[in-house]
């Protein structure tokens, strides 16, 4: 040991050996205790919902890929129904064109 250090004496451990403490300090303890015991409760709690709605979301994903695969080269709804009026429109335009000459042609 170093020089000018006093060494304490030690106890030994045994069955007549005793801890004297504060009941303040010992509720303390309990309060950090429980305190504790309740914050991982509820950051577990938070981490099963994270992993719950995590799950759930892969599996949309996963629902709106496949749906995408099987859809991706059909033809898109409004544009078949675009489609369709653009032909009634043009079919309609050759009948009036059609009455226009018919109506304009010299009558013989």
């Amino acid at each position: 040991m170093t020089k000018g250090t006093a060494v304490p004496e030690t106890t030994p451990v045994g069955e007549s050996s005793a801890v004297s403490f504060s009941l303040s300090f010992l509720l303390q303890l309990v309060a950090i205790l429980v305190g504790a015991v309740w914050g991982y409760s509820q950051l577990d709690a938070r981490i099963r919902v994270i992993q719950n709605s995590s799950a759930q979301h892969d599996e949309s994903i996963d629902r709106i890929e496949s749906t995408i695969s099987l859809t991706q080269d059909q033809p898109i709804s409004s544009d078949y129904v675009q489609n369709t009026n653009i032909k009634e429109i043009l079919r309609r335009l050759d009948v009036i064109e059609h009455r226009m000459f018919d109506a304009y042609r010299p009558r013989q």
